[in-house]
């Protein structure tokens, strides 16, 4: 629990203090220096740990699970969280008032911009992307995250059992996202009720991500994941009529009961012990 505490205390403070001089230089977080901001913001947690294990006199990345020997696992998280928003956005659209359109401003410019391709075209196009960017530039920034929490913490609570642990990164990883969300990061519409809801939101997707590091035997397939995820969680921007962003999309109340449910699916593959079937 040291490790947890020391961990913490770090990685909040650094971005807190980061965030507040982006601020009081007038960052503007919808300007290009804004998505730099957010991108440097991902190397927090991996800077953390690794000044937790100077501190401790620890071998860098040591028991943080970094390996990169490739198994099915990596496809597996590669292909699950585009299925996942899909499934978020096509759920939103069965919200009473919201509806699934192909008439968008979004998705009117992006055909305009691509003659050739219509909605079903775009939609598969931005799969395709994802899927490739969640593999490469995604997958790196993922990865300064993942070290950390499906990594270092995973290891300090490792005499927990699955679910608590899951719960309590989860917890940890959600509050970490508040000053960027508090500047209109993912709930642009609701930055002090998104802070809610992105605890929330992390803490049903840490079980997954956490079993497929967990499955894999490394952080790479969970920083896949990640990486995959934030690179096609956009798909209800493009295809959603009235998107109120804390109740629709991936990162809504929406995608969290969309989680829940791959929750259950996880709890069957463990049995009582807490140990993962194969």
């Amino acid at each position: 629990m040291k490790k947890l505490i020391r961990f913490t205390a770090i990685c909040y403070a650094i971005s807190l203090v980061f965030a507040g001089i982006f601020k009081l230089a007038g960052g503007d977080y919808k300007s290009i220096f804004g998505t730099l901001f957010a991108s440097a913001y991902m190397l927090i947690p991996m800077i953390s740990v690794i000044i937790c294990q100077l501190i401790s006199r620890e071998k860098i990345f040591k028991a943080c699970k970094v390996s990169f020997r490739i198994n099915k696992w990596w496809l597996f998280a590669w292909l699950a969280m585009p299925v996942f928003n899909a499934l978020a956005m096509f759920a939103s659209g069965l919200v009473p008032g919201v509806d699934i359109t192909y008439e968008s401003p979004v998705l009117m410019t992006l055909i305009a911009q691509m003659p050739g391709f219509g909605p079903w075209g775009i939609f598969f196009y931005t799969i395709g992307l994802g899927l490739v960017a969640g593999l490469t530039i995604n997958a790196v920034f993922a990865f300064c995250e993942e070290v950390a929490w499906r990594g270092y913490l995973l290891d300090a609570l490792k005499d927990m059992g699955f679910w608590k642990k899951a719960l309590l990164i989860g917890f940890i990883w959600g509050l970490w996202h508040a000053p960027v969300i508090l500047m209109g990061h993912n709930y642009p519409e609701h930055p002090v009720g998104g802070v809610f809801m992105m605890i929330l939101f992390c803490m049903a997707l840490a079980p997954v991500f956490q079993f497929f590091s967990e499955k894999g035997k490394s952080v790479v397939p969970a920083a896949i994941a990640h990486g995959t995820m934030n690179a096609t969680a956009g798909l209800a921007t493009v295809y959603l009529t009235a998107n109120n962003d804390l109740l629709c999309g991936s990162c809504g109340l929406i995608g969290i009961i969309v989680l829940i449910l791959a929750d259950c699916l996880i709890a069957l593959c463990y049995t009582r012990k807490g140990k993962a079937c194969n």
